[in-house]
């Protein structure tokens, strides 16, 4: 099997955030009733590696730190895209 992609990485690490996020901080209130940790990690990801979505959630945040990635867009899409190694 092979060794899952930074992609699926991110988006495992940041659904965990999520699902955190949506239990415990009013604030993500309005996304846990309109949608699932799931499909916001998801769509998260893909517009970061595309450079369409917005960094400063304090999920992107926390999945940062916890995969050791600078809190930019430009090491986040670069991680995503492995276009850099993963502290890149």
């Amino acid at each position: 099997m092979p060794e899952p992609s930074n992609a699926d990485r991110f988006i495992e690490v940041l659904t965990a955030q999520y699902r955190d996020l949506f239990a415990n901080d009013p604030e993500y209130a309005y996304s846990a009733q309109r949608t699932t940790p799931e499909a916001l990690a998801g769509k998260m990801t893909v517009g970061l590696a595309k450079g369409s979505a917005n960094k400063d959630g304090l999920g992107i945040k926390r999945t940062c730190k916890a995969l050791g990635i600078k809190y930019t867009y430009t090491a986040i899409r670069a991680y995503l895209t492995a276009e850099a190694p993963p502290n890149g």
